[in-house]
């Protein structure tokens, strides 16, 4: 028997065997792995001829310890909503899935935390933490398919960082299994516990890479009582920077989304998203919660108004029901929108000095029409946290020069000194970026970490580098 018919010989052996301990409904193959979609706008199914199920850490360490000792590669799953490639499989790899993994294991209102196994979805979480008038922060456009465990995988951040931080802010402790199957538990419940290097700070953000997090204590806030959103249009950037600075003053500021003309343009073609004219260079959705009712839309409405008369907008939509609030934000999320009358388009997620934002994206449309010609191009984003989503769009041979559009993008964000990725992770995708982004001593050291707690590469191994 030769090596490749030797290697299918032991991934079935195992497939086997994991058959019969997690169960039928625990192992999926054929038709039901390829169902699946490993990316949320094109359906590209994992080649992996088995998807595993557990349901507990015991049965992930159990799977992990048995994959480590068969030199049997690992891809791990949450809700498959990342962007980066984190979740392609190959023929030769297995997926761990924690879809069944989604219980609220507690919650304490009183020392305002939630203990979960990290398949659980963030709305889940959400609402079970509003039944106690507590609040998880973490609020993403896909939070109804996103889990705890991918958004703790890529220390995503989402709408409200600039009020509550990333993902790495809001949670406390973690449970993980290495790649040998070893339990690490990190379940820290306390605001301050200095006790010793805080383990759980190398797996937020490291993408699968150093383990899988089968538990997470979130950290909750009180629920606040007030949300005031509005949708403005400002005539320049640098009234966008002056209406930022004005709002930061606000400490109820929760969000402040910034979308250039070509976004707002497209989504607006929507009748039911057209909140103001598509005439203004600059669109701003802003938002404050708080716990005082007039208080907060006194302060709201100051900042509207002394923002009109210096001149700084254009139009302003205030709304005036939870209704036309969620309608604003349909026009920041609407992503649905882009894929029907721009895809397929090449979606980037970096950061950069947000001074600089609007003479970033001024480049990257001069490199794109130079490289490129025709194109079209849309940029929107979290402004307030440095973070922008740009997406292109070359007509049919949009993905066959997908590494030249990459290339294009990131040559200009590297004169800028911007991040690679802002939230969505490296993945697969930007994996041969990082060596351009970030010191050989840092990614050296990066590796010395994966290394020590995988030396052979078994899960995740194509993510990061």
């Amino acid at each position: 028997m030769n090596s490749d018919g030797a290697v299918a010989q032991g991934l079935a052996a195992l497939v086997t065997q994991f058959s019969r301990e997690l169960g039928s409904s625990g192992v999926l193959t054929g038709d039901d792995v390829a169902a699946r979609s490993c990316d949320p706008f094109t359906h590209i199914p994992p080649a992996s001829p088995a998807l595993l199920r557990p349901r507990s850490t015991s049965e992930v360490a159990s799977i992990l310890e048995q994959c480590h000792r068969a030199g049997q590669r690992i891809v791990v799953h949450g809700g498959r909503t990342g962007v980066a490639g984190g979740a392609f499989a190959s023929e030769s790899e297995l997926v761990l899935s924690l879809e069944r993994m989604n219980r609220i294991i507690e919650i304490d209102p009183v020392g305002c935390t939630m203990t979960v196994e990290t398949g659980v979805a963030i709305e889940t979480v959400q609402d079970a933490a509003a039944e106690h008038d507590l609040l998880y922060p973490i609020d993403l456009g896909s939070k109804g398919s996103a889990t705890v465990g991918g958004t703790i995988a890529t220390n995503a951040g989402g709408n409200r960082v600039i009020r509550w931080g990333m993902t790495r802010q809001n949670v406390l402790g973690v449970e993980v299994v290495l790649a040998d199957g070893t339990i690490l538990d990190l379940q820290n419940r306390f605001l301050k516990n200095n006790t010793g290097y805080d383990l759980k700070q190398l797996f937020i953000g490291s993408e699968g890479t150093l383990g899988v997090v089968c538990k997470a204590v979130l950290r909750l806030v009180p629920r606040p009582t007030t949300q005031h959103v509005a949708l403005v249009s400002s005539d320049s950037f640098t009234h966008v920077l002056d209406l930022l600075g004005r709002a930061r003053a606000l400490q109820q500021l929760s969000a402040f989304e910034v979308m250039w003309q070509d976004y707002y343009a497209i989504v607006a073609s929507d009748p039911a998203r057209r909140i103001v004219e598509p005439n203004a260079p600059f669109y701003v959705l802003i938002e404050i919660m708080g716990y005082d009712e007039t208080g907060d839309e006194r302060a709201f409405s100051a900042l509207l108004e002394h923002a009109f008369e210096e001149g700084l907008l254009v139009d302003a939509v205030l709304a005036s029901s939870s209704k036309q609030a969620e309608d604003i934000w349909r026009v920041r999320e609407g992503s649905e929108i882009l894929v029907r009358e721009m895809g397929p388009f090449i979606s980037f997620d970096v950061s950069v000095d947000i001074r600089q934002a609007d003479a970033f994206v001024s480049a990257v449309r001069a490199a794109l029409a130079a490289t490129f010609g025709d194109y079209r191009s849309v940029a929107f984003g979290h402004l307030g946290d440095s973070n922008l989503h740009i997406g292109v769009h070359l007509g049919p041979e949009t993905r066959s020069r997908e590494l030249e559009v990459e290339t294009c993008v990131y040559g200009v964000l590297r004169e800028f000194g911007g991040a690679l990725t802002a939230e969505h992770g490296i993945g697969t995708s930007k994996r041969d970026f990082l060596p351009q982004h970030i010191s050989p001593e840092a990614l050296a050291t990066m590796g010395k970490i994966r290394q020590a707690l995988d030396p052979d590469r078994l899960v995740n191994r194509n993510v990061l580098f």
